[in-house]
């Protein structure tokens, strides 16, 4: 099993490959989904990726947000550097884009990003179909459904095993976009999710807290039921977290994979909450039916208890604080003192210690008696991981015999190579040339990869001046990199470019209402088609819907069925039988969907996040009738259709929120739809609910969207 780890800086790539990564991913300056951390760029992607290749580690980098088409060139230019410094694949979002490359890069490699939002074998088959050859799951899907695409597909599989968990369903939240206009699905996502929610049924206050701030991931209990459901890499989140969390994680996962059994996973899982932890770690994922994800206490690094404020004292223009410790600080650490919602964070400076784990700290904030000391980070620690470097073991062979050139062997794993000195040695006038004084020049190493394993020696009695061991050195260093580069690299698929050719689009313009039940279509005022959303996707009442509608003089051609954008493959299979049934158009919102392409009339959805005219062009070419662009598109186009007036999804949620907030279960349910969350800003939001054979959430505005476009518009009609 592959362990790939996040790089977001030059600090986390070499604590990544140093801890153990089999692979990293990584973002240059622009087009990723990170772009807030450091990143990389085009002029230093070349070294990054040698001294990766020379560990044995693949660069995957990251190309994985929405791409507008005035950005495209610019975007071919920044994978065709990539190509040319030999990264190993390309984690990508926009379909658009990966038909794009797929068709003018033969043989790249390209992996579905999680952003794409595939979760079962229907969407996975169709992304193998298109060329992909790994598709990194929704941190949603099933294992069930794992085992299906491992099954019947020939796809690698990568899963989220540790770090943050968004709440919302990947790809498909647009809440950060429609309120603050920063997408995630541009790298620039304001983490809404993470502050806190007032949660009330209208009237009564019901919850305050963090109840849209998920757990971070921890699957490290669960590592052999993903390597036997076929999970091919195990996958670390953390790009935007210091160099020590990688390195701690990456060791920890590291240990886990090599040898599962003598692992103490507990204490792995502590030396992971040292560096970052919300307090509770989600160890299950949604690998099954039954899951609590959220953490409404905390949303960010909680840290670990250690103490307890037992006196404050004003001192000079500060205050000292007398602590008491079951372990010791030292200067450049940093605490958190906590009593209830109350919080305040400081760098330690001066520690006095004293008898007993008593200390004393000095702070310009003058914290209470009785407050409990939790540790953020320990500088020690902190120093100890991204300190730790690890060398590359490799064996000398040194041959110096008389009239003949010296000759120095390396030898690094299966890669060997050899270099010679200009000059022939001649016998020693006094002592020749001893093991010792040929061991003392190769082992000085430190300014390289590698580290001398073992030498070995034929030695005559010869001479052979220092500056000469010192250059065969070098010169041998220099040529087993370039050995070492050009295997990996010879071992890489040739990518070859091919011309790129334009797209044009023309759809017509269609309007429709979209609707969730029969009372909705009182507030339509045109005869328009109908994009049917209904709350429950079962036979019977998908039959009644449609027949009702058809009474009322709607043209049967003009109904299609919203599909809904998440659903185990089991759920498709329901949908499929109910399509089976009736003969009516579809919305496709996730890529499964486009299985059924051939089969009824498709209107490519929000869902796939249409953002630029070549994802409007591949769609329409493999078989769409039309197509609906993102709501966080800026609209330019006239052909297509535009969602101008309503409460769309701003998230899609796998959890159940009322569970949650009223600790209740489906034996019990408790939904109802007058559950309002309300941020610090008073901005209002409701969920409304789909049910297939699982229930799934939606979490929408009370402020009305509403958009002017000259595409054809959609009119929600849905109401709270």
């Amino acid at each position: 099993m592959e362990l790939l780890a996040p790089v977001g800086d030059l600090k986390s790539f070499y604590a990544a490959v140093y801890n153990g990564a089999d692979a990293v991913y990584l973002g240059l300056q622009s087009f990723n989904a990170r772009i807030k951390a450091d990143n990389f760029t085009l002029d230093n992607i070349k070294e990054i990726v040698n001294f990766a290749h020379l560990y044995g580690v693949k660069v995957y980098v990251t190309i994985n947000i929405l791409i507008r088409d005035n950005e495209v060139a610019e975007f071919l230019e920044t994978v065709r550097a990539c190509v040319r410094a030999n990264v190993d694949a390309y984690i990508i979002q926009d379909f658009g884009m990966a038909k794009l490359l797929l068709d003018n890069f033969q043989n790249i490699v390209l992996h579905a990003s999680t952003q794409m939002g595939i979760h079962n074998l229907s969407g996975a088959k169709f992304l193998e179909e298109c060329g992909f050859r790994r598709v990194v799951l929704s941190r949603e899907t099933k294992l069930e459904d794992i085992k299906l695409i491992k099954a019947q597909t020939n796809l690698e599989i990568e899963y989220f095993a540790q770090g943050a968990l968004c709440v919302a369903f990947s790809g498909n939240c647009y809440l950060s976009s429609i309120k603050n206009g920063n997408s995630g699905n541009r790298g620039k996502c304001l983490q809404l999710c993470r502050l806190p929610y007032k949660v009330y049924d209208g009237v009564n206050i019901l919850a305050d807290g963090y109840y849209l701030s998920a757990k971070d991931l921890c699957l490290m209990k669960r590592l052999q039921e993903l390597t036997s459901a076929g999970v091919d890499c195990l996958k670390i989140e953390g790009r935007l977290k210091r160099a020590s969390y990688v390195a701690q994680v990456t060791r920890s996962y590291r240990k886990l994979i090599d040898s599962f059994s003598s692992v103490d996973i507990e204490k792995e899982k502590a030396r992971i909450s040292e560096l970052f932890s919300r307090g509770q770690f989600n160890e299950n994922a949604y690998l099954d039916h039954n899951f609590n994800i959220i953490n409404a206490k905390n949303s960010n690094h909680k840290g670990r208890k250690i103490g307890k404020v037992i006196a404050t004292t004003k001192f000079k223009n500060i205050f000292k604080i007398t602590l008491q410790l079951k372990e010791p600080i030292g200067q450049n650490d940093a605490i958190r003192f906590v009593q209830g919602k109350n919080q305040f964070s400081v760098g330690v400076g001066n520690v006095n210690v004293l008898a007993n784990g008593l200390v004393e700290i000095f702070s310009t904030q003058n914290i209470p008696v009785n407050f409990d000391v939790y540790l953020l980070k320990s500088e020690r620690k902190e120093k100890a991981l991204n300190d730790f470097v690890r060398y590359l073991p490799v064996n000398f062979y040194f041959i110096a015999k008389e009239n003949q050139p010296a000759k120095l062997v390396a030898i690094y794993n299966d890669v060997s190579v050899s270099v010679s000195s200009e000059m022939k040695l001649e016998k020693a006038k006094t002592a020749g040339v001893t093991y010792d004084q040929v061991f003392k020049q190769f082992c000085k190493l430190n300014d390289t990869k590698f580290i001398l394993n073992h030498l070995e020696c034929e030695l005559d009695n010869v001479f052979i001046p220092v500056s000469e061991l010192n250059n065969l050195r070098r010169k041998i260093i220099l040529a087993l990199e370039n050995i070492i580069l050009k295997k990996y690299n010879d071992n890489l698929p040739k990518i070859i470019e091919k011309e790129q050719r334009p797209v044009a689009i023309n759809t017509p313009k269609n309007d429709f209402y979209l609707i969730s039940n029969l009372a909705e279509l009182k507030n339509a005022k045109d005869k328009l088609g109908i994009i049917l959303a209904p709350d429950e996707y079962g036979i019977d009442y998908i039959n009644y819907l449609i027949s009702s509608l058809i009474k009322k003089g709607i043209n049967q051609e003009a109904i299609y069925l919203n599909l809904p954008i998440v659903s185990t493959e089991e759920e498709i299979q329901i949908i499929d039988s109910i399509l089976k049934q009736y003969k009516i158009g579809i919305i496709a919102n996730n890529y499964a969907h486009l299985r059924w392409v051939n089969q009824y009339k498709t209107i490519a959805g929000i869902g796939l996040n249409i953002y630029n005219n070549y994802t409007a062009y591949y769609l329409l070419k493999l078989g769409c009738e039309n197509i609906i662009w993102s709501i966080e598109k800026n609209q330019t186009s006239s052909c297509g259709s535009v969602l101008v007036d309503g409460y769309p999804a701003l998230m899609t949620l796998c959890h159940c929120p009322f569970r949650e907030i009223y600790n209740s279960n489906c034996s019990n349910c408790q939904y109802s739809n007058n559950l309002i969350y309300e941020d610090e800003k008073n901005n209002k939001y409701r969920l409304r609910r789909y049910k297939i054979k699982h229930c799934y959430f939606e979490l929408y505005s009370e402020e009305k969207y509403q958009k002017v476009t000259n595409a054809g518009k959609i009119y929600d009609l849905r109401r709270f």
